[in-house]
Order: C-alpha cells, then sequence, then structure tokens
C-alpha cells in the first residue's frame, strides 16, 4: 500500500515539476526532484529512467549532482543510487 502512494504522489509531483518549469520562475525544478525521490526507491523502472537520462543528458546529470549534494543525508542516499558510475 505504501508502495502504491509513494508511486502516486511521486508521479503527481513529477507531473506538477514538470508543468512549473515552463515558468518564469523554475520552482517546478524543486517539485521535480522531490517526486523523483519518491519514484526511485518504489519504482526500479524509474530509477534506471533517471540512470538512462543521466547518461544521454549532461545538463540533467549536473542539475541532479547538484541537488544531491545539497539534500540532507536520507535524501542524498537516495538520489546517489541513479549516480553515473565512471567506466575505467
Amino acid at each position: 500500500m505504501t508502495r502504491l502512494l509513494c508511486r502516486i504522489i511521486g508521479s503527481a509531483l513529477c507531473f506538477f515539476g514538470l508543468i512549473g518549469m515552463l515558468t518564469p520562475i523554475p520552482f517546478g525544478l524543486i517539485l521535480f526532484i522531490i517526486g523523483l525521490m519518491f519514484l526511485i526507491p518504489s519504482t526500479p523502472s524509474a530509477a534506471s529512467a533517471v540512470r538512462w537520462a543521466r547518461r544521454k543528458i549532461r545538463l540533467f546529470d549536473r542539475v541532479m549532482s547538484a541537488a544531491t549534494n545539497r539534500m540532507p543525508y536520507p535524501y542524498r542516499r537516495v538520489l546517489r543510487e541513479t549516480e553515473i558510475k565512471p567506466d575505467w
């Protein structure tokens, strides 16, 4: 039940975050990242989609890295699951 609730809340926050990014004040980015923090632990496909986006879109990766570094530890742990590992 909690997974379903997390998926619903996360999806709604991401949706409103995407709409909010189109406004002059980019408050939607905050809602989008909070929505991802709900979706990543509860939905494996969301985590893999974020990893794919971070690999393909460098700006998205930089924004997610900056947000991850500013978050408190419990939230930082969730966002670190989607970081790109170097291939060396």
